[in-house]
């Protein structure tokens, strides 16, 4: 009985662990969710260079930029949100930065095809609890998430808040500046480098707090860019 109480403690810790990786610490891109140095797929060792490359070597066409240094998703086959209450004109698939997020987060690219390995079909994939929207398959349904690629558009409906003076979050800068030629993207409310200034510590990377519990207000992730 002794042997079996340590066992499931055991198991209850390593949950924990997984729990706890999966959210951020607001301190930076190192041992963050994003910091993949240590894995065993990462050929290289570095934590930048799975998404980023200094010298494009030719594999960022320039369609997305950043320098970025890994394989992207086929966006044909997305199905995107829509809604007779939206007023944001959207793009029929995923552009942008959206784009490169996808490239981990909708399963269907490893994480090990980057660098090198772009072109070479990889075998790490993202776990499904991390997947966007958590329903692999194929097409890929972005349906009953959160629009992106999309126009935030306030003009056209006045329960959003005016992005060029509301404040995100303790950023000190407003809503436009997470915005992508004037669209919402997967950036806009995530900050993938885990930032001090920018990310919520105990969150998924998150820019606003979303209850009390993070140290925010209730909802006011969305709060921030609705106005209800």
């Amino acid at each position: 009985m002794h042997g079996r109480k340590v066992l499931v403690l055991a198991v209850i810790a390593l949950a924990a662990t997984a729990v706890v990786l999966a959210n951020g610490n607001a301190n930076g891109i190192t041992n963050s969710p994003h910091d993949f140095s240590n894995e065993s797929w990462n050929f290289r060792g570095e934590i930048c260079r799975t998404c980023h490359v200094p010298h494009d070597h030719g594999r960022d066409t320039g369609l997305v930029g950043l320098l970025w240094n890994h394989a992207l998703p086929d966006t044909t086959g997305y199905v995107m949100y829509s809604s007779s209450s939206l007023d944001g004109a959207a793009d029929a698939e995923p552009t942008g930065v959206s784009k490169m997020c996808l490239g981990c987060h909708d399963g269907t690219v490893a994480l090990d095809e980057f660098d090198s390995n772009v072109g070479t079909p990889g075998t790490t994939f993202i776990g499904a609890g991390d997947q966007v929207p958590n329903l692999p398959g194929a097409p890929q349904d972005l349906s009953a998430t959160h629009p992106i690629s999309i126009v935030y558009d306030n003009s056209a409906d006045l329960e959003l808040n005016d992005p060029t003076t509301t404040q995100m979050g303790n950023s000190g800068r407003t809503i436009d500046a997470f915005l992508e030629n004037g669209k919402v993207q997967c950036h806009s409310c995530h900050d993938v480098h885990d930032s001090p200034t920018e990310a919520v510590a105990g969150t998924h990377l998150l820019r606003v707090a979303q209850t009390a519990g993070q140290g925010g207000s209730p909802s006011g992730l969305c709060l921030t860019c609705h106005n209800k």
